[in-house]
């Protein structure tokens, strides 16, 4: 008696084993499957990316803009107002 339940047990851990592990294998092809898709995505957007770069530039100059001189004499003369 003691034998068959251990035999059952036996089988039972070994089939849960190779689920698990077939499981694991499915699920790192997929992983190596996204990161070539990852990598292709990356290597044709680079040159979108560099075409941006004047967009970019304009967006840090009305950034540093605003952080600079107008937008605090703006906020002086609504600080006036506010009280």
């Amino acid at each position: 008696m003691t034998t068959t339940i251990l035999t059952v047990c036996a089988v039972a851990v070994s089939v849960a084993f190779v689920a698990l592990a077939t499981q694991a294998i499915i699920t790192l092809r997929q992983i190596r499957h996204t990161a070539k898709a990852v990598e292709y995505l990356a290597l044709n957007a680079d040159g979108k990316l560099t075409a941006l770069d004047p967009v970019v530039d304009a967006v840090q100059a009305v950034a540093s803009g605003i952080s600079s001189g107008w937008f605090r004499a703006a906020q002086t003369v609504y600080g006036f107002f506010k009280k």
